[in-house]
């Protein structure tokens, strides 16, 4: 009943409830499966660290992303999955809710749920894999003078001095909510592909980028790329010009254009959907 225009809470509750009786196997199975991954790799980081240093709640940022990274891939891309078969999204499409509702529940399920649900998964497995190599710790006492490793701490994860520029970390906020994005917009695009097809074209637009930014700077300063018994590339200063104090327009610019990238994924998303029809 896409004609309903207007936003009523019962209806987005009534789309959660379909959601949850639908799929709530494959949300327990996700969750389930995610704390036992991780679970299964710290304890693979800790006992391959025995006899060299003990685990410290820092060493888990490196996991943190690469887990982040791959939430957004395999959980934020399975967007819109009712529109992937002609029957079910049949279905979908004549639910009593208007394509906003339908959008927004997708945004709430496919994207805030699991990044906000994901600080407080990644926390309980490093907690339960403490646990897990303690207990075995007392048995087979491996560990000697190194100690158990620590449960990941929340205030551990601060990114360096760079958060003190609010553009970088404007900057930095804008990546992290990027990769999401464009999966959860790959999901109505590309369909059944987008878990193949969106990382392929992320990596296509990045290298694009990247060769016609060094083709630019090549150009611009032709000493930047050397020719000699081996290719070497000289990045120029990007720290001039500045907008303001310790500013580049550079990083300014790529500022700019991510969240230009985060908030056209979500508009796309929403008029994608408005075309398709019973």
């Amino acid at each position: 009943m896409n004609s309903t225009s207007n936003f009523q809470i019962k209806r987005i509750g009534n789309l959660i409830r379909y959601e949850w009786m639908s799929r709530k196997r494959v949300y327990l199975l996700a969750v389930t499966g995610l704390i036992a991954l991780h679970i299964f790799f710290f304890q693979v980081f800790f006992l391959s660290n025995l006899g060299s240093m003990r685990w410290e709640s820092e060493y888990y940022h490196a996991v943190y992303i690469l887990g982040f990274i791959v939430l957004a891939w395999g959980i934020v891309g399975q967007s819109f999955l009712d529109l992937r078969e002609n029957k079910s999204a049949s279905l979908y499409l004549r639910l009593p809710a208007s394509h906003f509702e339908k959008f927004s529940v997708q945004c709430l399920l496919r994207v805030v749920l699991p990044i906000i649900s994901y600080p407080l998964i990644f926390w309980l497995a490093s907690v339960l894999s403490v646990y897990l190599f303690e207990l075995a710790d007392l048995i087979f006492a491996f560990s000697g003078e190194i100690g158990s490793p620590e449960v990941f701490r929340f205030s551990s994860f601060i990114v360096s001095n760079a958060v003190n520029n609010p553009v970088v970390s404007l900057l930095i906020l804008g990546m992290a909510c990027l990769i999401p994005s464009l999966m959860f917009v790959g999901g109505i695009i590309f369909g059944k592909r987008n878990l193949v097809l969106m990382p392929i074209s992320i990596l296509t637009f990045y290298l694009l980028i990247t060769a016609s930014s060094l083709l630019l700077a090549w150009i611009v300063f032709p000493d930047s790329l050397v020719w000699s018994e081996q290719v070497a590339f000289n990045f120029p200063n990007i720290d001039q010009p500045e907008i303001s104090p310790d500013v580049p327009i550079l990083i300014f610019a790529c500022m700019i254009l991510i969240w230009m990238g985060v908030f056209l994924s979500y508009v796309v998303s929403y008029f994608k959907l408005t075309e398709r029809e019973v």
